[in-house]
C-alpha cells in the first residue's frame, strides 16, 4: 500500500511564527486554499481510507479530501502534534528569551528535550508510529492501494525518521513545508520513502 502524508496548511499562528502544538487553531484562508488543492490532487491517488489528527486544522484538510474522494475518515489523537506544554503559542524568539536552556538543547540535541509540561520527540514518535502500524494492519489484507494521513510538522517528521531509521538527534536536518506531501510504500518487504516535502500538488500561489 502507499501512504500519502499531508501536512496541514497555513494558520494565523503559522504566519506569526508561533508554536501551535496541541492548541486547536483553525486554518486561515490560505490554509483552506491549500487544503482544496490537496483534495483535488487526492482524486488521482484514489485513497481507500483517510486518517487525520483530531485537531481542527488537520480535520479541516481531511474533510476537504473526504468530500472530494469519498474516502471514509477516521480521526486519531495519536496523530496530533507534539505537546509543547508551556511553549504553546510562543515564538522562537520568546522561547530563546524565556527558556534559554530548553532552547539551546532543542537546537543542538532535540532528542534530549522534554517540553516544559509537554512531550519529547520520542514520546511523539512512539504514539504516531503506533498509529501507522495500526493502519498497516487494518488494511494489510484488503488490497487497499492508497491511504491518506493528515498530520503535523513534527509528527510527520518523526514518522519519516522512523521509516529511515534516522536518530531524533538529527531531527532538525529535515524541513517540512505547510501543505506539503510525503509518500512511502509499505509491503511485506518493508517500507520505502518515495517522496518528501513535495508541493507540486499546490497551485503556485499556495506554495
Amino acid at each position: 500500500m502507499k501512504f500519502y502524508l499531508l501536512r496541514h496548511g497555513e494558520t494565523e499562528w503559522n504566519k506569526l511564527g508561533k508554536f501551535q502544538g496541541l492548541t486547536d487553531v483553525s486554518l486561515n484562508p490560505r490554509g483552506f486554499a491549500q487544503a482544496r488543492d490537496s483534495a483535488r490532487a487526492a482524486l488521482a491517488w484514489q485513497p481507500a481510507a483517510l486518517y487525520a489528527s483530531s485537531l481542527t486544522r488537520t480535520l479541516q484538510v481531511a474533510e476537504e479530501v473526504r468530500k472530494t474522494t469519498g474516502a471514509p475518515l477516521t480521526a486519531d489523537p495519536g496523530l496530533r502534534e507534539l505537546s509543547l506544554g508551556d511553549l504553546e503559542g510562543v515564538t522562537g524568539a520568546e522561547m530563546r528569551a524565556g527558556w534559554p536552556e530548553v532552547y539551546e538543547t532543542w537546537r543542538n540535541n532535540p532528542a534530549d528535550v522534554i517540553m516544559p509540561n509537554g512531550e519529547s520527540l520520542a514520546q511523539l514518535q512512539k504514539r504516531a508510529w503506533s498509529v501507522i502500524l495500526e493502519i498497516e494492519q487494518a488494511h494489510a489484507h484488503a488490497n487497499d492501494p492508497a491511504i491518506v494521513v493528515v498530520s503535523h510538522n513534527f509528527t510527520i517528521r518523526t514518522i519519516i525518521c522512523a521509516i529511515l531509521d534516522i536518530p531524533l538527534y538529527n531531527f532538525h536536518r529535515m524541513s517540512l513545508s505547510l501543505g506539503s506531501l510525503s509518500t512511502f510504500e509499505s509491503d511485506g518487504n518493508g517500507r520505502r520513502l518515495i517522496t518528501y516535502n513535495c508541493n507540486s500538488h499546490l497551485s503556485p500561489e499556495n506554495r
